[in-house]
């Protein structure tokens, strides 16, 4: 449980290790990554995400866009640049040669996969490590080779940060804990702006964001102990969200205090 105000301490980083080799078998063009992300090079994305120039190859070696130079992604040469492994590339002059892990937290990547029903990378690679928290940059951010620079993604602005798909301004999961970018209580602040007095009854204010769950809770006293006053509240759209509940008659209760609660997965 996290209540509003409390700060998260930093988590460790894990080793740099990977659940696939390759992003998709490299005999039939298929299978692993690909049975669920897709064509790396073909349209779309079978998750819903819309990429520019509908191709996340594009997305990512475009100078329009991610403008991600090939020897971080690739080995060999021009001639020899598939399949594509996870875990290795050519590297660069400015960068070491860790290939998609240079941007994709692979400890991350797995606590994703694993708290959303996905354990094909369970046999090899159970609950391995702790991933760094949404805020550590991954090595490749930042740098010379790459646009992508803020795993915070903390500006709503498109071709920046993470935002390299369209129209929704999401970008990586990196701790994997199913909370994105703001909603990310390492990233995003959380915290009771105000409780104002209407009539009998009392208005509970919060500064949230978007994609989170909160329940407001009330206590009598601060040594009482705290219960739940409302339901789940769904905090819907992305970025910061200022989002309010009504405690009916909480203003002829005596004394209220209140605290916000929210549970990672």
């Amino acid at each position: 449980m996290i209540t509003a105000g409390l700060a998260l301490g930093l988590m460790a980083a894990g080793p740099s290790v990977w659940g696939y080799e390759y992003y998709s078998d490299p005999n039939t063009g298929t299978g692993m990554c690909y049975d669920c992300h897709g064509d790396f090079r073909g349209p779309g994305s079978t998750k819903g995400t819309v990429f520019p120039n509908n191709n996340k190859h594009d997305m990512h070696r475009n100078a329009s866009w991610m403008g991600t130079a090939c020897n971080l992604c690739h080995t060999g040469d021009s001639s020899t640049r598939f399949p594509t492994a996870i875990g290795r590339s050519n590297g660069t002059a400015n960068n070491p040669a860790i290939g998609c892990n240079g941007c994709h937290e692979p400890l991350g990547l797995r606590k994703h996969h694993r708290i959303n029903g996905v354990t094909s990378c369970a046999t090899c690679h159970p609950n391995d490590g702790t991933p760094p928290p949404e805020t550590t940059k991954p090595p490749y951010y930042g740098t010379a080779d790459t646009k992508a620079r803020n795993s915070a993604n903390d500006v709503l602005l498109s071709n920046t940060n993470e935002n390299w798909s369209v129209g929704d301004f999401l970008g990586l999961d990196n701790d994997g804990n199913n909370h994105y970018d703001l909603a990310d209580y390492a990233v995003g602040p959380y915290r009771i702006l105000s409780t104002t007095r209407q009539g009998d009854n009392l208005v509970v204010t919060w500064l949230t964001a978007g994609g989170r769950t909160n329940t407001v809770q009330k206590a009598s006293s601060l040594s009482a102990g705290f219960s739940d006053l409302s339901s789940p509240v769904i905090i819907a759209g992305v970025g910061l969200v200022t989002n309010s509940y009504v405690d009916i008659g909480g203003a002829t209760n005596g004394a209220r205090f209140y605290r916000m609660k929210s549970v990672v997965p």
